[in-house]
């Protein structure tokens, strides 16, 4: 069965849906199966990896996979050893949308994933930017979470409360749930701020934060326009930091 891996933090504009992408991307690149959930109504994912407008995905959504509970036929594949199940705005409709079919949310995407899990080496969520029904839907269906700290105040503040949630759904629902580590993003390495952040961030989670600190550049930026590659040398050398980060991701979550 394959391993699910959310990517959350209750906080916008962290790097979850350029994780997501990139190390999507990555695992499909060393010869993984992946399946990549966008799980977040903005789409970012979606048009990062499909390079379409998220509107032309109209009924042909993660949404639409829950609600026929059958993935099957929504499942896009956007090059060799990667699918991705597409999102549009219309997902943040989902907790009406099951209410009304009296079904729950919480398993919901759980279940859904179920039907085809043994398809892959790796499934991918990227979570929304909050704390509602559809981040604790994605921990309900993950086996691990990848939690985003951003080396700004506002980030470091909202990690203990996502936490607490990983924690509790832990507790309640998920047994099997696992932190796979705190991925320290976005820093700016000229500020001192954000080398202050980290530091507090090493003394408070210690082990929990990957040594990889995934920095600031400007390729990186532009993969969200052009979509993610390595054929050239700054692709490559913008991706370095990522490979380093998949490296100690597999041995926190592959069992040898």
């Amino acid at each position: 069965m394959g391993i699910t891996i959310s990517v959350g933090v209750q906080k916008g504009g962290v790097g979850k849906s350029t994780t997501t992408c990139i190390s999507s991307f990555l695992l499909a690149e060393r010869g993984y199966k992946v399946l990549t959930v966008d799980f977040d109504s903005q789409g970012n994912t979606t048009q990062i990896l499909s390079g379409k407008d998220i509107y032309s995905f109209e009924d042909r959504t993660v949404l639409n996979a829950i609600i026929d509970q059958d993935p099957e036929k929504y499942i896009l594949n956007v090059r060799e050893n990667l699918d991705l199940l597409p999102a549009d705005d219309i997902l943040s409709t989902l907790t009406h949308r099951l209410y009304s079919l009296r079904r729950v949310v919480p398993t919901s995407l759980k279940e859904t994933l179920e039907e085809i899990k043994d398809r892959y080496d790796f499934i991918l969520i990227d979570q929304p930017p909050n704390l509602g029904d559809l981040s604790v839907a994605a921990l309900v269906a993950s086996d691990y979470v990848i939690v985003m700290l951003q080396s700004e105040p506002l980030c470091f503040k909202a990690v203990p409360r996502y936490l607490e949630l990983v924690s509790l759904i832990k507790e309640k629902i998920n047994p099997d749930l696992k932190l796979a580590g705190i991925l320290p993003s976005m820093n700016d390495a000229r500020t001192k701020i954000d080398a202050t952040i980290i530091e507090q961030a090493r003394a408070d989670y210690g082990d929990w934060i990957f040594d990889t600190v995934i920095k600031r550049r400007n390729r990186i930026k532009e993969f969200s326009l052009e979509g993610v590659s390595i054929a050239s040398k700054d692709d490559r050398e913008a991706l370095e930091q990522y490979q380093n980060f998949i490296e100690e991701l597999l041995q926190r979550v592959i069992k040898t």
